[in-house]
């Protein structure tokens, strides 16, 4: 699961993110180089909401070999703030 407590830097404000256990893997800017963006050290973060992808978002969740892709909106993809 996604760390909300652990969010990337660069990742845009809103419910969407890449927290910093991001490996580099390059799978979810493969899936959607729209949404997601590298920074100088290749990791992953969320770079624009694009609700009409939302699909192709889910699919980067899923794919992501570390769980580092989260959705604020929805709980069962994330390890919350209280739960340390």
């Amino acid at each position: 699961m996604a760390d909300s407590t652990r969010r990337h830097p660069d990742n845009v404000a809103g419910p969407w993110f890449v927290d910093t256990a991001c490996i580099s893997c390059d799978t979810c800017t493969d899936i959607s180089p729209e949404i997601f963006g590298r920074d100088t050290t290749r990791k992953a973060f969320v770079r624009e909401h694009r609700p009409d992808e939302a699909e192709l978002f889910r699919a980067a969740l899923e794919s992501c070999p570390v769980e580092a892709v989260g959705d604020e909106a929805d709980p069962a993809s994330i390890r919350g703030r209280d739960e340390g």
